[in-house]
């Protein structure tokens, strides 16, 4: 009587740590729509090696400087050229338009627009946007950016 106690703690013990090992993995092959939307733009899985503001100065009778939005470098990788990355952010903002939505993502300010452009040794995302206040989050979701890819 003891012995079939025995066996049968040992196999609800272990079936409990493999019902809890297959959800684990579950979770780690479908994320849910709660953890699609939280996770942060990271320039589509490229190193990023700066961030600057990008000023425009107009020049009329005084000099005056105005926030446009800012350009993101990162370094090149083999293979890559700046035809390849704008046609890589095509994909990233249909993604986003179908329904994955990413916090931050500094492609995700409204009304704004990116340009890619090769810098020697990298290329540069330069993304603007219409407006001010715009101009200043995409800089802070740019920032953001540079801080989560060390």
């Amino acid at each position: 009587m003891k012995r079939s106690i025995f066996v049968m703690l040992a196999f609800l013990a272990t079936a409990g740590t493999l019902g809890a090992t297959a959800r684990a993995g579950s979770e780690d092959a479908a994320p849910t729509p709660s953890q699609t939307q939280a996770t942060p733009c990271t320039l589509m899985g490229h190193r990023i090696v700066s961030v600057t503001p990008h000023w425009v100065q107009d020049i009329d009778k005084r000099r005056l400087s105005h926030l446009i939005g800012a350009d993101i470098r990162i370094a090149a990788e083999p293979e890559m050229t700046a035809e390849f990355l704008t046609v890589d952010l095509r994909r990233h903002l249909s993604a986003m338009a179908a329904g994955h939505p990413m916090g931050d993502c500094v492609f995700g300010v409204q009304g704004s627009s990116t340009e890619v452009r090769s810098s020697g040794d990298g290329f540069v995302f330069r993304v603007t946007a219409p407006d001010a206040g715009r101009a200043k989050e995409i800089v802070r979701r740019a920032r953001l950016l540079s801080c989560s890819s060390r």
